[in-house]
């Protein structure tokens, strides 16, 4: 089953679209509407949802802010459907193009990715939506393709999964923690108020919420430095920055994203752990 709920905020609809199976909510993602252009596509398994909630709208072009088959899964569809054009970060369209490969669990979930060809996007770029004009950012760190988009005119943040939380409990063993606190920096050099996350959009205080993130991360990284020199064990540095693992989640993730890969992704990034 698939739950909608509609959020308006002067020009831009957001509609988020959470996947229920056995009674709990798997996951939730938002696709956003404003002006002429879709920003991401929701998850393949919300398909008919998406595309009904969306007919009605002036749509010229989607935009994608990363590859993850939650933005990503009705690319294909929608761009057939409604005859426009995709726009993605140049090594998306390249994974996009070859067929983005989904974990058995993400399939489960989400559903597949089918292949697009898209227009590339490229850092700084400035795209015309009718309303405003929204920027580009590249922000790599949840994924090496990841983009947000910035209206200055307005004080709006597209930001992707860049945010989620405050305080996030889970990492991608793609993820990078060096390159995410690097994205945040630049995204809380702007100015804004509304952030428009995928997941946990936030519609005042936004820039604060993005630097109560980063203040998290940055501590983290300190933390995961200062106890691996002591000799501490992956999940014991992760004790000691308050998190601790859920042994459930790591499995049926196989480990994929999990607790932990906060502290590997540290030593990663410092070049102490291989990749």
């Amino acid at each position: 089953m698939i739950k909608v709920r509609k959020l308006e905020y002067e020009d831009v609809v957001g509609a988020r679209f959470s996947v229920i199976k056995l009674n709990r909510n798997l996951q939730t993602v938002y696709a956003y509407h404003l002006g002429d252009t879709l920003i991401d596509t929701g998850q393949s398994n919300s398909r008919n949802e998406v595309y009904h909630f969306f007919s009605d709208y002036k749509i010229t072009k989607i935009i994608l802010t990363h590859r993850h088959e939650d933005h990503t899964g009705n690319a294909a569809y929608l761009s057939e459907k409604w005859k426009v054009p995709v726009y993605a970060h140049p090594i998306a369209g390249e994974v996009l193009r070859k067929g983005y490969k989904v974990s058995p669990l993400g399939k489960y979930i989400n559903g597949e990715v089918d292949k697009v060809n898209t227009l590339p996007i490229y850092d700084g770029q400035k795209i015309d939506i009718g309303v405003c004009t929204l920027e580009a950012i590249f922000t790599p760190g949840h994924t090496t393709d990841h983009i947000s988009f910035y209206s200055k005119e307005k004080g709006w943040l597209f930001s992707g999964d860049l945010y989620v939380a405050d305080r996030i409990k889970y990492f991608g063993v793609f993820e990078s923690m060096k390159q995410q606190i690097e994205s945040l920096k630049k995204l809380c050099q702007l100015e804004f108020e509304i952030l428009f996350c995928s997941h946990n959009p936030k519609l005042k205080d936004g820039r604060f919420r993005l630097q109560t993130k980063l203040n998290d991360l940055e501590d983290f990284y300190g933390i995961v430095l200062e106890f691996h020199q002591k000799g501490y064990g992956f999940e014991e540095i992760l004790n000691e920055t308050g998190r601790k693992e859920n042994k459930l989640y790591r499995f049926f993730t196989r480990g994929t994203f999990d607790s932990t890969n906060m502290v590997k992704s540290v030593l990663k990034d410092e070049g102490i752990l291989k990749s």
